[in-house]
């Protein structure tokens, strides 16, 4: 018998023998109760949360650019520095053509490719500010 079904049993008995204030004082204790088993739900969730991140914590390899990868995964699977700094958000970046990546999220940018980067530049004489961290 859980914790709500014995106030719940004490709540009918109360009744039964006509006792008022033990009725009242028995419904806020389930109310209290309850509101407790919620809380424990909600703690139990934000906790299993907090481990979550922090299994990925452990696994994030940092850059020189503003990109992260994951041990064990491809270097291809790249993710913004910037959402997980700021919100502990794992964000895919876009690659692009020319040797960079972008956020969708925050547009952050940077080069994760110097050489495609340089030989774009090269060709294109694309600006240099397009390479920049812009977080």
């Amino acid at each position: 018998m859980g914790l709500y079904d014995a106030i719940k049993e004490a709540i009918n008995l109360a009744q039964k023998a006509d006792n008022i204030e033990l009725y009242r004082q028995l419904l806020d204790l389930g109310a209290q109760a309850l509101e407790m088993q919620n809380e424990i739900a909600q703690l139990k969730m934000e906790n299993m949360e907090l481990k979550r991140k922090a299994d990925i914590s452990k696994e994030i390899i940092r850059h020189d650019d503003p990109f992260l990868t994951l041990r064990g995964r491809p270097i291809t699977e790249r993710y913004c520095a910037t959402c997980w700094g700021k919100d502990e958000k794992l964000i895919q970046v876009r690659r692009m053509y020319n040797g960079s990546f972008m956020c969708p999220l925050c547009n952050t940018t940077g080069v994760y490719d110097e050489k495609l980067a340089d030989s774009d530049n090269a060709q294109e004489d694309m600006s240099g500010d397009y390479f920049s961290y812009r977080g």
